[in-house]
């Protein structure tokens, strides 16, 4: 696989990843700490990715970089999906609102535990 290829393929599997999270572009490179034109041009396979990038990426993503380089799937289970889903309706909420979430899920371990 040369190089062009290489960077198309990871592009696809980004920008697969980030539409599976429910992300715009814009809401996916803010998260990434960079520009969105810069993910455009890494979806694209225009541009290829350092280590920082992946890193953010990976992070922000919670994918792994060997999915990211290599499309090695990720154990995708129903868990998952919702963990993912909780994660990214908490990030969206308040610090306060956060605050009393963190209180509501510490009770809730509190009384299973409790059983």
């Amino acid at each position: 696989m040369n190089k062009d290829e290489l960077n198309v393929a990871i592009g696809r599997r980004i920008r697969q990843t980030r539409e599976n999270m429910g992300y715009t572009r814009e809401n996916f490179s803010e998260l990434c700490d960079i520009s969105d034109s810069f993910l455009s041009d890494i979806e694209r396979g225009n541009k290829s990715l350092t280590t920082k990038t992946l890193y953010k990426i990976c992070t922000a993503s919670h994918t792994s970089a060997d999915y990211i380089l290599f499309g090695t799937a990720p154990e995708i289970t129903s868990k998952n999906i919702q963990i993912e889903s909780m994660l990214s309706t908490l990030s969206s909420m308040s610090t306060d609102q956060r605050s009393h979430a963190a209180a509501i899920i510490n009770e809730f371990f509190l009384a299973l535990n409790g059983l």
